[in-house]
């Protein structure tokens, strides 16, 4: 199993392959705060820290609220838009 962990705290929630990050919301370890899951509000904003190739790629959704909120950057992602295939470390930004 991906293990996610969180980089501010060292915590960190495993989660099945080819799971959302989405699925950290059912999880009492979650640090990530999520609003409208659907990448229209950007609550979720996370930097990921190591192991991006283990991400999914943007979406055209997620890139177009990125690119809006001008928060576009090669780490950052909205975490209701990832899957994951393997272990990654991620930093909230809420």
């Amino acid at each position: 199993m991906p293990r996610v962990t969180f980089s501010r705290t060292g915590n960190s929630v495993d989660l099945p392959t080819n799971s959302s990050l989405i699925d950290l919301e059912d999880s009492r370890d979650n640090e990530v705060p999520f609003g409208c899951r659907s990448a229209a509000c950007g609550t979720c904003l996370i930097d990921v820290v190591s192991g991006m190739h283990n991400v999914s790629p943007k979406n055209e959704d997620e890139q177009d609220l990125l690119d809006t909120l001008d928060l576009d950057g090669e780490k950052r992602r909205l975490a209701c838009q990832c899957v994951i295939h393997g272990d990654v470390t991620i930093d909230p930004q809420s």
